[in-house]
């Protein structure tokens, strides 16, 4: 194994202290109840239960099924014969290497960290991985940009980073700190640094920005980003509805993304499938005369979606209309919530601007400014103006309006005055092996 590749996984190994990890719920999607852990390579992991605590061999694996309110635990060597078969509340497998999941005959990934499968009477297996931050970051940047320009990976993580930050707890009640959808942010474990070169072009701009977060007058920003804006940013206000703390988002004229595909894009899809998508998900009984009006202003977003529906009137946010075709009919036939419809016939055409919600950062955007020699810095003061940059390690940020002293704020996750997100010299030991 290259000196590189076996430096990271032994950073990434290592089980950080509890106020450095990040728990990601993977798989809710499918809404599992079966999983399956493999330890693909490397060495034996330790699965721990209430009622069983040993090792695995490498090549073994432990299937965890739902059933009621219990796991049915079966672990089976690599030869495929039952070792040992148990029922428990929850299982921890703790390993220094990957972990495969697999949902059978749906989904198979690699996972680093802690993987934490529970389940509660009548609902799907919960399936978290409790990682290192920093190793999330760095799956979340892969997953995130197809393009592979440097100061737009390194723009990104710091985008990464700062919405960890500004979101902590948006998953708390849930059991887990972030899922692993765009909800969140994408995050597919090792599935994206499989490449080596993918691999080192990511871990440099993380170690580049270690620490690194967009703040506004001392607080960490509530970023977010999208795959193309279209031309025009949104804001927060006008796609979601009310205020992000802090920081108020402006709108961003962004000629950087006029090359994209998705500058403008145009969609169709039949009157029936879209009536019944919008059917099930409001569970209402939709005519297939039904007619659908949008009310949006100029260049805005749309502000509703007026479903008329004999004689009555069924009012959806852009999001939830979105969301409500997505499930049924796929995620690319509404791309942005800048949107028109018209109905042809049997048909639906549906055309609009940019790809993603359109707020913050646009990734095309930022790829082409990379491209064009622009820093990760004057990327990220294009879409977050008045934002500065700050350091977790207590020096100076310099690189905003004016000079921010960066100080140790409240941890998101236990609540104790400490320097978020840092690993403790692991990246500074990873960082000289990038050299």
């Amino acid at each position: 194994m290259p000196t590189l590749v076996a430096t990271f996984a032994l950073i990434c190994s290592i089980s950080p202290p509890a106020e450095q990890t990040v728990r990601i719920n993977v798989f809710s999607l499918f809404k599992p109840q079966i999983v399956e852990a493999r330890i693909s390579r490397g060495d034996s992991a330790r699965l721990e239960s209430g009622d069983f605590s040993g090792s695995i061999a490498s090549g073994a694996t432990v299937r965890m099924r739902g059933a009621d309110d219990h796991l049915n635990v079966t672990l089976i060597d690599s030869f495929g014969r039952v070792i040992r078969s148990f029922a428990t509340r929850e299982a921890r497998i703790i390993s220094q290497t990957p972990v495969e999941l697999t949902i059978p005959g749906r989904i198979s990934r690699e996972f680093r960290g802690q993987v934490e499968v529970s389940v509660e009477r009548g609902k799907p297996l919960r399936i978290n991985v409790a990682t290192d931050c920093e190793a999330a970051v760095a799956s979340v940047v892969a997953a995130e940009m197809k393009s592979r320009e440097r100061e737009a990976l390194k723009a990104m993580a710091v985008m990464a980073r700062t919405y960890m930050l500004s979101q902590a707890a948006r998953h708390r009640d849930e059991g887990f700190d972030f899922c692993d959808t765009t909800h969140c942010q994408l995050y597919r474990g090792e599935t994206d640094l499989a490449n080596e070169t993918n691999r080192r072009e990511v871990m440099n701009a993380v170690v580049a920005t270690e620490g690194e977060r967009l703040i506004f007058n001392n607080s960490v920003v509530e970023v977010y980003f999208t795959a193309v804006c279209g031309g025009l940013t949104a804001t927060p206000a006008l796609v979601w509805g009310g205020e992000t703390g802090g920081y108020r988002y402006s709108r961003v004229t962004c000629q950087w993304c006029r090359a994209s595909p998705y500058m403008k894009w145009e969609r169709t899809a039949l009157v029936a499938s879209v009536l019944d998508a919008l059917s099930s998900s409001l569970r209402a009984n939709i005519s297939q005369d039904a007619e659908i009006v949008i009310e949006r202003s100029g260049d805005d977003p749309v502000r509703s979606v007026i479903i008329r529906n004999r004689g009555q009137q069924i009012i959806l946010s852009a999001d939830e209309f979105r969301r409500a075709l997505g499930l049924k009919l796929g995620w690319n036939r509404v791309l942005s919530p800048t949107f028109d419809v018209a109905r042809r016939g049997q048909r639906f055409i549906f055309r609009g601007r940019g790809f993603g919600s359109q707020v913050g950062l646009c990734v095309e955007g930022a790829t082409r400014q990379a491209a064009a020699g622009r820093t990760y810095r004057d990327i990220l003061f294009f879409y977050f103006p008045q934002t500065e940059i700050a350091r977790e390690s207590g020096g100076v940020g310099e690189w905003g309006r004016k000079t921010y002293h960066a100080r140790s704020p409240i941890h998101p996750f236990t609540h104790s005055p400490i320097l978020p997100f840092s690993c403790d010299g692991e990246l500074s030991r990873w960082r000289s092996y990038l050299a």
